[in-house]
């Protein structure tokens, strides 16, 4: 029997190699939009940074304070006081309006535009990353001056 799939090719065979954990791990396995529903979205260039949520007596704070990473990201809250969680940017809601949910490939991120921020002027996103050293790690490796591509899937 010929197949062009993986999983065609797999469930072709007659034998039991087809494991369990295999069929969990292609279930649990992250996937990318159809490229078709990609190439009908409104695609824009944005310079992304990353921002996070403190916890006192971290080892390590980008600012070198627990006072001043908490100033700089935000004070642990949003622009309509809610507590960010990851999955969500903050934006320009002149560019991408609060609500409007996006795709951005080189990070493999969903996420949601629930946040505005001082600094968030124009074709600039602020990516949460999470809370304490590991969403300063995931803010980090974000960096400070990634020119990426954030394709509209649904605008308010």
């Amino acid at each position: 029997m010929l197949s062009c799939s993986f999983l065609g090719s797999a469930y072709a065979k007659k034998d039991n190699s087809y494991s369990a954990k295999q069929s969990i791990a292609l279930a649990n396995k992250k996937s990318t939009p159809p490229k078709k529903k990609i190439a009908q979205k409104k695609a824009i260039r944005v310079l992304a940074t990353a921002y996070y949520t403190p916890v006192k007596g971290q080892n390590k704070y980008a600012t070198k304070s627990f006072r001043g990473d908490m100033r700089r990201n935000g004070g642990g809250k949003t622009s309509s006081g809610e507590i960010p969680k990851e999955g969500m940017i903050a934006t320009d809601p002149r560019v991408i309006p609060t609500g409007t949910e996006v795709y951005i490939p080189e990070l493999e991120l969903y996420a949601v535009a629930e946040d505005t921020g001082g600094d968030i002027k124009g074709n600039r996103i602020d990516v949460y990353t999470g809370i304490g050293e590991l969403g300063l790690r995931k803010a980090l490796d974000i960096g400070n001056r990634q020119v990426v591509t954030v394709i509209i899937i649904k605008r308010v």
